[in-house]
């Protein structure tokens, strides 16, 4: 597989909740709410203050792709600032940078070293991802190991109230009182450590994003996933990626925005959404 596809399907990977926000959708059906109400709502604040507090991560990375029956893996950095700026760099032998995805507030940045081409758009500018409310700060929960409410940059003890909560094997379910008219929000928790296990979004019309966390290594004083797995299926060809991250630290001495060479081509909004939608290039 081509370095610029599996670029592109990282990117289609993260922004997956958009991609299902395009279709018609509904809450599906589940297990009724829990009646220990008090206890629940006890255990939802856990859940949010469990939410790693640091202002910065940085790590090397293990990234790593399946499409069907084919297999990528690459090495790279992993960077974050709260409330800033998310970054993915993929890094071939360990010195050669082929690409970039890079998440602001307002847009993203898919860069191509390898072609020499970029892909700059701003959220606002994409109509499904403005109509289901799904913009940077949902991004950067699923990254951040922290549960999303659509609309909210962060979710606070505030909002613990906002959510039913139901148990299946040991594990607290979470699911949004009043969530997106067109994505159902869920999430498993554990009732012992009261960790976020499990972000799933779906759609009714079979579209299913899961975003799994594992390996949990202290962090200024929380604890964060140095093991995330990030499925989508209802394509044609199940996607998978996974994040392995070691060294991860919570030092600030990094550029937090990518500046773009003037030889680089820059790809168009247009034809960076049909590439997303239509998928030619994966063959989905």
């Amino acid at each position: 597989m081509r370095l610029r596809t599996t670029l592109k399907t990282a990117l289609l990977l993260t922004l997956a909740a958009g991609l299902l926000a395009a279709c018609r959708s509904s809450r599906p059906a589940g297990r009724k709410p829990s009646t220990t109400a008090v206890s629940d709502l006890e255990h939802v604040e856990r859940v949010i203050a469990q939410a790693p507090q640091a202002t910065c991560v940085n790590a090397k990375m293990r990234f790593s792709l399946q499409l069907g029956n084919k297999d990528f893996s690459i090495g790279g950095n992993f960077r974050m600032k709260k409330d800033d700026v998310i970054q993915l760099s993929l890094v071939g032998f360990g010195i050669i940078e082929g690409g970039r995805i890079e998440f602001t507030r307002d847009s993203v940045l898919l860069l191509d070293r390898i072609h020499h081409q970029y892909v700059s758009v701003a959220y606002r500018d994409v109509r499904f991802l403005r109509e289901a409310q799904v913009d940077f700060y949902t991004l950067q929960a699923l990254f951040w190991n922290e549960l999303v409410l659509p609309g909210l940059p962060h979710v606070t003890q505030a909002e613990a109230s906002g959510f039913e909560v139901t148990h299946e094997q040991g594990d607290a379910v979470l699911a949004a009182r009043q969530g997106n008219r067109r994505l159902a929000y869920r999430f498993v928790t554990s009732l012992v450590t009261g960790l976020l296990e499990q972000t799933s979004i779906s759609s009714g019309s079979g579209y299913t994003l899961k975003w799994s966390y594992g390996d949990f290594v202290d962090l200024a004083g929380a604890k964060y996933p140095s093991f995330q797995k990030v499925e989508l299926s209802g394509l044609r060809v199940p996607a998978v990626m996974t994040i392995s991250l070691n060294r991860i630290a919570t030092d600030d001495g990094w550029a937090t925005r990518t500046q773009v060479s003037k030889r680089y081509q820059r790809i168009s909004g247009d034809e960076f959404i049909k590439m997303l939608m239509q998928m030619q290039s994966l063959g989905l």
